[in-house]
């Protein structure tokens, strides 16, 4: 049985871990229990994504993470040039996949067949600026995610969506997106856990985390169960009126009541 973990508002919020993740994680790997990570964020390397697991008490390796950032990066091609207007994670994914990231000249673009939009402090007008020229130029133009905002423990801020609808509406071109729930990060978790799709046995696999609208519709697409948990941007006056499989105020609530069995799925 395989659990697929999103992290920011599962194993950590805005970076600081959330009390119990750490143990229910080691629980669910003693019990022999396969966990991957799975984040719409993109912006950390993968270095750096494994730093915050471990200092969240969680001590993982590569093989175990993905993120929106790899999930873009499986659709350029290699030898290609990629305009990318994200963080450095999405930077690493693109030369990973043996295409040439580049950035902006100001407000242009160099010739470029993709763009790749994600959440990016730095974003700008003139990054705007270039990406709308690269698009209307014809490449074409991959989203991290659609997710408008992040969560921190103080407040919602503007997420990779944001970013990706101003580059939409300035290029009028809708952008592929890669991240949760849709196909490409679908595909690689199918590939991570060896799962096949419509294959009914799928339904022995969890997806957890705190947003039905991609978490749980990563679930359906997958054909795994769908965990909600309370820790993160979704409140129990919010949970969906068509219930998820499980319903749990954290993920150590949710370990403790699969494994004792006294959920139902």
């Amino acid at each position: 049985m395989s659990w697929v973990l999103d992290l920011d508002g599962v194993v950590w919020l805005a970076g600081d871990a959330i009390p119990g993740s750490a143990h229910a994680v080691n629980e669910l790997r003693a019990g022999g229990e396969q966990v991957l990570f799975v984040t719409n964020f993109s912006t950390l390397t993968s270095a750096e994504a494994l730093g915050r697991l471990r200092a969240a008490g969680v001590d993982t390796d590569a093989e175990d993470l993905l993120t929106s950032a790899m999930a873009a990066a499986s659709l350029v091609r290699p030898g290609e040039q990629v305009l990318v207007l994200a963080g450095p994670g999405v930077w690493e994914a693109v030369e990973a996949a043996g295409a040439r990231p580049v950035e902006p000249v100001g407000r242009d673009s160099p010739p470029v067949e993709a763009v790749i939009v994600g959440y990016h402090t730095s974003f700008d007008y003139d990054r705007l600026a270039a990406g709308q020229q690269a698009v209307r130029s014809g490449a074409r133009l991959i989203a991290t995610n659609s997710d408008p905002t992040y969560p921190t423990p103080e407040r919602l801020l503007p997420g990779g969506g944001s970013l990706v609808a101003a580059v939409e509406t300035a290029s009028q071109v809708r952008a592929m997106v890669a991240g949760k729930p849709h196909s490409p990060m679908a595909d690689l978790v199918h590939r991570r856990v060896g799962s096949t799709p419509g294959d009914p046995a799928n339904r022995r696999h969890i997806v957890v985390g705190d947003l039905p609208s991609t978490d749980g519709q990563l679930a359906a697409r997958l054909g795994y169960r769908f965990a909600l948990v309370l820790s993160g941007v979704t409140t129990v006056d919010a949970v969906p009126d068509d219930p998820p499989d499980y319903v749990a105020a954290d993920l150590a609530e949710l370990v403790a009541e699969v494994l004792e069995g006294s959920g139902s799925a």
